[in-house]
C-alpha cells in the first residue's frame, strides 16, 4: 500500500515548498494530493488564468521524487462566477439559497455552472494531462458532501425532464405513482413539483413515489456532472487513472456507487472514523464495487489508532492511502483543527509522522494491496432501499448505521471475510448471503436469489423484504419468493399476520440450500446471535 497525503501548495509561499517536500521524502511519501480547492487562485478573474504556482510546485515535487494526483477544482466556485450568474447556487429545501463562503455552493443543474466548470477541467487537462509527474486524477471532492440536493428552478426543469423521459406519459406516472390519492393527478410535467417540505398547520409531507425519484435524480446529476468531466479529461491523460472520492454512507448514501464508479478506473474513498468494524465495512465496500483494489483518498492523519486502521484497510484492499492532511489550517472553516496532520502548526514532526514513517522503511511488514482468502459472505447494500427508509415518515430508519452496526460489525468481530454486493450480478457462491432491509422488489433479484438457495446458498432476508415496488408504493401481493424459500402459502406478509417475538421469523430449506426470514427490529446483540449460530452452523 504506497501512502500519500493531502498538501496545498497554494497555502504557502514558494520558499516553503522545499521544506515541505524534503519532510515527504525523509517520512517516504511518493504522492501528494493537489488543488481541489483551488478555482479562485487558478482563474482569479474570468477567462484570466494563474498556472504559475501549480506548475512550479508540480514540477519540484517531481525533483524529491513526489508524484501528484491532480483533482478538479470544481467544489468551490469563485465568487465572480457567482455574481456574473446567481443560479450557479443551490436552493435549500427550505427555499433559501446555499450562499458563497463554503464549498459545494453549485447547482449541477445550472448551465453556466456546467460551461465554466467544463471550461476549467479542459484547461487543466490541456495543461497537464501529459505532465510526466501528474500520475492521476481526482474528480471534483465529495461529490454531494455539503450539498446533496437542489431544489432550485435549474434542478425542477431538470427533474420535470427526467421524468418525462423516464415515464413516457403523465398518465403513466399517475398510475405508477398512485396520484388519485389526496387528488394529487398532474396534467403536465411542468406541474410536477420538487419534494420540498409542505407548510401546514398539521405536519404534511411530499409524496412517497415523488421522493424517491427525487433521490434517483439526484444521484443520477451527480453522476452525469462527473461523466462530463471524464469525457473531457480523457483524450489528454493517457492512461492515467480517473477516480473520485465517495463519503462515508452514514453522512449520506445520496450518489448511487455503482453508477458513479461504473467508468472510472478505481474507487477511491474518504473515511473519518475510530471504529474498527465501520473501518472495515468501507473498505470492503469500496473494494466490492469494482472487485478491484481501492484508494482512500482521505483518512484522518491524526487517527489515535492510525497503526491498527492502516492495516484494517490494506487488509481490505487498498492499493494508495492518501492521509489527510500534511498541516493544520491556520485560517478557514476548519482552522486549528489539531489531531489531523502529519506535522504540527510550526512544522514540526507529529507522532504519527513517525508511524508514517517506521511503515514505508519496512517494506517487508507490508501486506499487498488484496484478500488473503476470497470472502465467504456476502452483505447486500441496496441505494434505493436506503433512500425509501430515509424519506419515510412513518416509518424512518437509518439504513446505513443499521447496516453497518447490526450486521455487518458482528461479522467483523467474528473475522469473517465480506464482500459488500449491490447488484443480482454480484452475487456469488457464498457461504452467506445476508439482505438487510431490502424493501424496495426487484425481479431481477428475485430469481437470483432463488437460484442461490436452491444451488445451495444460505440466505438471509429481514422481514421487510421486497415490501414495495420500485415506485416506493406498497405491494398489494405478496412476491412469490416468500412461496419459494419459505413455503409461506397466504397472501399475506408475514409481519401482518404473525405476532414476532423473536428474531428467527421463519427457516425452511429449499433444494440444497436454507432460509432465514429475520424480525427487521431486531437489536444488534438478537443479530449478534443470529450471524454467531449461522456462520457456525455448517448447514
Amino acid at each position: 500500500m504506497e501512502i500519500g497525503v493531502a498538501y496545498y501548495p497554494e497555502h504557502e509561499k514558494s520558499e516553503q515548498w522545499p521544506i515541505d517536500y524534503k519532510k515527504l521524502q525523509e517520512a517516504g511519501i511518493p504522492s501528494i494530493r493537489v488543488a481541489e480547492f483551488a478555482w479562485s487562485t487558478l482563474e482569479p478573474e474570468d477567462g484570466l488564468y494563474n498556472w504559475t504556482w501549480l506548475d512550479e510546485s508540480i514540477e519540484l515535487a517531481a525533483k524529491y521524487g513526489i508524484g501528484v494526483v491532480l483533482c478538479t477544482p470544481t467544489a468551490c466556485p469563485p465568487i465572480w462566477l457567482i455574481e456574473k450568474y446567481p443560479d450557479v447556487l443551490p436552493v435549500h429545501k427550505s427555499g433559501k439559497t446555499i450562499g458563497f463562503g463554503a464549498r459545494q455552493h453549485r447547482s449541477y443543474y445550472s448551465s453556466n455552472y456546467l460551461i465554466y466548470s467544463e471550461r476549467m477541467v479542459s484547461k487543466m487537462a490541456e495543461r497537464y494531462g501529459q505532465h510526466p509527474n501528474v500520475i492521476a486524477w481526482q474528480l471534483d471532492n465529495e461529490f454531494g458532501g455539503e450539498t446533496k440536493y437542489d431544489y432550485g428552478d435549474c434542478a425542477k426543469q431538470a427533474f420535470q425532464q427526467y421524468l418525462a423521459d423516464k415515464y413516457g406519459t403523465i398518465s403513466q406516472l399517475n398510475e405508477a405513482w398512485g396520484t388519485v390519492f389526496w387528488s394529487q393527478h398532474y396534467q403536465t410535467w411542468a406541474q410536477i413539483p420538487l419534494p420540498a417540505p409542505i407548510q401546514s398547520d398539521v405536519m404534511m409531507w411530499p409524496h412517497s413515489s415523488l421522493e424517491l425519484e427525487f433521490a434517483r435524480f439526484s444521484s443520477q446529476g451527480l453522476v452525469q456532472y462527473a461523466r462530463m468531466q471524464e469525457r473531457v479529461l480523457r483524450p489528454y491523460i493517457g492512461d492515467r487513472p480517473i477516480t473520485t472520492n465517495g463519503f462515508m454512507f452514514c453522512w449520506g448514501d445520496n450518489i448511487n456507487w455503482v453508477d458513479m464508479f461504473a467508468t472510472l478506473d478505481v474507487v477511491g474513498m474518504d473515511i473519518y472514523s475510530d471504529k474498527p468494524h465501520e473501518i472495515a465495512f468501507y473498505s470492503d465496500a469500496s473494494r466490492s464495487v469494482r472487485n478491484k483494489p481501492f484508494w482512500m483518498m482521505e483518512y484522518g492523519a491524526g487517527a489515535a489508532q492510525l497503526e491498527r486502521d492502516m492495516r484494517i484497510i490494506e487488509e481490505r484492499g487498498c492499493e494508495r492511502f492518501f492521509l489527510f492532511k500534511m498541516k493544520p489550517f491556520p485560517w478557514g472553516q476548519e482552522q486549528g483543527r489539531g489531531g489531523k496532520e502529519l506535522l504540527t502548526m510550526t512544522g514540526e514532526p507529529t507522532y504519527n509522522y513517525n508511524v508514517i514513517q517506521r511503515y514505508t522503511k519496512a517494506p517487508t511488514t507490508k501486506v499487498e494491496a488484496e484478500l488473503q482468502t476470497a470472502p465467504t459472505i456476502g452483505l447486500y447494500y441496496h441505494f434505493d432501499s436506503s433512500w425509501s427508509y430515509q424519506i419515510s415518515v412513518s416509518d424512518r430508519l437509518p439504513y446505513a448505521n443499521y447496516v453497518v452496526e447490526n450486521v455487518y460489525r458482528p461479522l467483523f468481530e467474528l473475522n469473517k471475510q465480506v464482500d459488500v454486493v449491490y447488484t443480482p450480478r454480484q452475487i456469488k457462491d457464498y457461504e452467506l448471503l445476508i439482505l438487510p432491509l431490502h424493501i424496495i422488489y426487484e425481479a431481477e433479484l428475485e430469481e437470483a436469489l432463488i437460484r442461490y438457495v436452491h444451488n445451495g446458498g444460505k440466505l438471509v432476508v429481514t422481514t421487510d423484504v421486497f415490501r414495495k415496488n420500485a415506485s416506493n408504493v406498497f405491494l398489494t401481493e405478496v412476491p412469490k419468493l416468500f412461496r419459494a424459500l419459505f413455503d409461506w402459502q397466504p397472501n399475506n406478509f408475514v409481519t401482518d399476520v404473525m405476532d414476532i417475538t423473536q428474531p428467527i421469523v421463519l427457516v425452511h430449506e429449499t433444494g440444497k440450500g436454507k432460509s432465514w426470514l429475520i424480525a427487521r427490529d431486531s437489536s444488534p446483540e438478537e443479530w449478534r446471535e443470529v450471524i454467531s449460530k449461522l456462520t457456525a452452523c455448517p448447514s
